[in-house]
């Protein structure tokens, strides 16, 4: 057995599970699985939100390796078929061959259309819009945000700016957008549409793992995304606090 092959295999798949919103303990988990597979004498993993890293001891050898996390972000579907993958392996007694072959198959991307994510998005913001005590021109004005808002995020993203930067222009274009429909007289407060669609920029995914890795023990990973979430949320009320300063400061109503 090439027990660097292996190394190279388990550790891309822990990688693009955490890379896809996968737990620490989860990606922990799969990769101590398949290495276990295949025999190895004893497997330790680490991981982390930024890093995964494996070392194997084989007839009194130990080898090891590092995969550095670059960029996160969310594909349950691929962290479910990763985590099948190795229960088949370690049920089935795959090859080394076929296991990088189905792995391969898994890494492509399967998003939803474009006009699919941004009916989502808007069904979401207005979902929430309602769920404020938001009236009817609220849940449709919430809607067009969310569309709007989405569109944005998808441009943003091919290029080289950051979570935080992104989050505060779209916090700022949802407070833009809601003053603008205020001033037309389309909606009568800008509260529930503000608040409808911010909640589509709000990381529940990261907030709800760092609270369940913070309970499984995971204190490292879980405080780190912990970190992450507050950020976030500065970054939504810094872009959206600026323009409505801004608005109230200039003779808004």
């Amino acid at each position: 057995m090439d027990i660097n092959r292996l190394l190279n295999f388990s550790s891309n798949a822990g990688k693009i599970m955490l890379q896809s919103g996968g737990e620490t303990y989860r990606v922990e988990e799969t990769i101590s699985r398949i290495c276990q597979a295949f025999k190895v004498d004893e497997v330790d993993v680490f991981a982390t939100p930024t890093a995964v890293m494996v070392s194997v001891s084989i007839q009194g050898k130990i080898h090891s390796v590092v995969k550095r996390i670059n960029s996160r972000g969310t594909d349950l579907n691929k962290v479910h078929n990763i985590n099948s993958l190795s229960r088949r392996i370690n049920k089935e007694k795959l090859s080394l061959e076929d296991c990088e072959s189905e792995l391969q198959k898994l890494c492509v991307d399967d998003y939803y259309s474009v006009n699919m994510t941004l009916l989502a998005s808007g069904i979401a913001t207005s979902a929430f819009a309602l769920l404020f005590g938001g009236n009817f021109n609220d849940i449709v004005s919430s809607f067009i945000v969310g569309v709007i808002v989405k569109l944005i995020i998808m441009a943003l993203a091919k290029s080289s700016l950051n979570e935080f930067f992104i989050n505060s222009i779209c916090g700022a274009i949802i407070a833009i957008c809601s003053l603008v429909l205020l001033d037309f007289g389309i909606i009568k407060e800008i509260d529930k549409v503000i608040a409808g669609s911010i909640m589509l920029l709000v990381p529940g995914l990261s907030l709800t793992n760092s609270i369940r890795e913070i309970i499984e023990g995971q204190l490292i990973s879980g405080l780190t995304k912990a970190a992450e979430v507050f950020f976030v949320g500065v970054a939504i009320a810094v872009g959206t606090g600026i323009v409505l300063h801004l608005y109230f400061n200039l003779g808004g109503i």
